[in-house]
């Protein structure tokens, strides 16, 4: 069984108002005593795994969600959105501070690096991995800034004071990726082929590389998009499919048949994470988990003044945390469902030919069934004929992709125990919310069950619980294998890798996708529905629009998104089943300024005060 590393928060500062970058780390343990063995440098080495990782996650309590409320995964209010709106309404400017400042973590990973070469206690032996796993935290650092800013101020030394730190960023983001894909390829060369869980093996850099090497690729003609027939290009794909097939092939991991429990209390250490961050109940509570944001706070009495049903039979108030997100219907329309009369075809939920057997959509059920607020629009409506035999849950349930129940809890579905209900007049409806009963429901009709564990006896507030993110995985692997061989022109190869998370994950029939435009689709579907909530989708976006072409729904190189303008849909449900209503422009109107301004968009701003410290540094295109 593979032991759990807990990572422990490390208190190392950010850059200081008086100075342009750290240069003296602040813990209280001599420099002599920690690379004097090492035991001590592992000791140093957790602690900048709790910096590098809490950055990539962006933080415990909210978690890689917040990087899918950039998208239209999610709808919400109140904190996670508070810093996700000026991203997707468009407002940022180049004061906005989306994380430039990293250079604490930049240093332990150089003081890792530099001081155990250094150190006279520690064995020559030992120091290939340690070195090596200097430069695999370092580079995940720097893959989180290229993302965002492309440019970023590169330090492979430990800095000292008096020396002139206004150090320039790099050109463009192929300088960037290219001291990334170094790190990581000497990772690779020095690290141990098997390492214990939360920690770094070979095959664990190696799947970070198969995914940097996209990024690579997509912006290596920033800001115009790439020549994917350029010699450069086409080694990095070559080096993401060979970093991917050395992972699939040689790194022991497996395929997990059941996709929810990677991401719960049930297989945490399942065989097909390579890497991910864990928090032990001995110091973590529900409320620095992202379940404080995910589950609602409703109880009897208000189900009874909304005049909903059915109440809750839980001894306890068992939902009493502070939600703020919800997924959208636009998410949930990529869950196939297999079609009844063709069993070896998964179609959007609404294309089956079960569904238009069943349902007329231009009947619309009655504002007495489904209200209507003043600030929404239908998208589609119908109603289910009683004599098909079927009903919107049988519709919406039967033959569903399983990442669907195991990510998503929508109507009538059993969480911790007890019957949840989001049609109109349902116990946990998004019209409680908007009748003002109240406050902390999903505005989607749909809640998160993904990342959700069994905490007894609820999540709330103080009460502890073990918790895990997922940084990497197997699955994630084959996507990006998947992506790989798509740009190569591959069609089968690039197929039969999503297949893999689309049958073992989805329990849906396989992908026999004829043509490139096809496969695309495919593969975007498949990466969204199976990465939500761990931080990609965003990235991914952007990474397809530089591509451009099938990539971006045929749109030219570093164009227009469209995803990214999309308003967020809502789905309502009769309280008989028998009809519904999607609609847009949703009660939480702040949520509807979907706007992406590119090229711009596809980097953030480098952060002006930064640029005005430091001298040396250049602004972003159109910032």
């Amino acid at each position: 069984m593979k032991r759990v590393i807990v990572l422990i928060t490390i208190l190392i500062g950010g850059l200081s108002c008086h100075k342009l970058l750290d240069t003296q780390p602040l813990n209280t343990i001599s420099g002599d005593q920690v690379w004097s063995s090492t035991g001590n440098a592992q000791d140093f080495i957790f602690q900048t795994y709790a910096t590098v990782i809490n950055d990539f996650i962006l933080s415990p309590s909210q978690g890689p969600g917040k990087i899918d409320a950039y998208t239209t995964n999610t709808l919400g209010f109140d904190d996670i959105y508070n810093g996700a709106y000026a991203v997707f309404s468009g407002t940022l400017t180049n004061y906005s501070d989306m994380g430039f400042n990293k250079f604490s973590g930049i240093r332990q990973c150089n003081m890792i690096i530099s001081n155990v070469q250094a150190s006279k206690g520690i064995s020559a032996t030992d120091k290939v991995p340690l070195i090596a796993e200097g430069k695999f935290l370092r580079a995940v650092q720097y893959y989180n800034l290229a993302r965002k800013f492309g440019k970023v101020v590169w330090i492979d030394t430990t800095l000292v004071p008096g020396g002139d730190l206004r150090l320039p960023t790099t050109a463009n983001p192929a300088e960037t990726y290219g001291h990334i894909i170094k790190d990581l390829q000497d990772a690779i060369a020095g690290l141990p082929a098997t390492a214990p869980t939360g920690r770094a093996s070979k095959y664990t850099a190696a799947a970070i590389l198969s995914e940097v090497c996209l990024q690579a690729a997509a912006y290596s003609n920033y800001p115009n998009g790439p020549d994917l027939n350029s010699t450069a290009v086409q080694s990095l794909l070559q080096t993401a499919v060979n970093s991917a097939n050395s992972v699939i092939n040689g790194g022991g991991y497996s395929m997990e048949s059941d996709y929810g429990s990677m991401f719960n209390d049930v297989k945490p250490t399942s065989s097909e994470i390579i890497l991910g961050a864990y928090k032990s109940a001995l110091n973590t509570t529900c409320d620095q988990t992202p379940m404080q944001t995910e589950v609602a706070n409703v109880n009897n009495n208000r189900i009874i003044q909304y005049g909903g049903s059915p109440l809750f039979n839980a001894s306890v108030n068992i939902f009493e945390a502070w939600i703020q997100h919800g997924p959208t219907e636009n998410l949930a329309d990529d869950y196939l469902v297999i079609d009844k009369n063709n069993p070896q075809l998964a179609l959007p939920w609404n294309q089956t030919s079960q569904f238009k057997a069943a349902v007329d959509n231009t009947m619309r059920p009655s504002l007495t069934a489904i209200p209507h607020a003043a600030s929404e629009t239908d998208v589609e409506h119908g109603m289910v004929s009683p004599a098909s035999g079927e009903t919107m849950w049988t519709l919406t349930n039967t033959g569903r992709d399983a990442r669907w129940a195991a990510s998503i809890v929508s109507d009538s579905n059993s969480f911790f125990g007890q019957t949840v209900t989001t049609c109109v007049l349902g116990n946990s409806s998004r019209w409680m919310k908007i009748n003002g009963v109240g406050y902390y429901v999903s505005l989607t009709n749909q809640y998160w069950r993904k990342g959700i564990y069994n905490v007894s006896p609820r999540v709330y507030v103080g009460v502890p619980t073990n918790y895990h993110y997922v940084i990497t995985r197997l699955g994630r692997v084959y996507l990006n294998l998947a992506e790989a061989y798509l740009l190569q022109g591959d069609i089968a190869h690039a197929v039969a890798a999503l297949n893999q998370t689309r049958t073992v994950h989805g329990k849906l029939p396989a992908s026999t996708a004829p043509d490139l435009a096809t496969a695309w689709a495919d593969y975007k579907r498949e990466r969204r529905v199976d990465l939500t909530l761990e931080g990609d989708y965003y990235w991914s976006l952007l990474r397809w629009g530089m591509f451009g072409g099938d990539a971006n729904h045929g749109n030219a190189q570093a164009g227009n998104i469209p995803e990214l303008n999309a308003t967020p849909a809502v789905m309502d449900i009769s309280r008989d089943r028998m009809g519904y209503v999607i609609t847009q422009g949703a009660y939480f109107s702040q949520n509807n300024q979907r706007y992406f301004d590119y090229p711009r968009r596809y980097l953030f701003p480098i952060p002006q005060d930064q640029i005005n410290q430091n001298g040396k540094l250049v602004q972003n295109l159109g910032w």
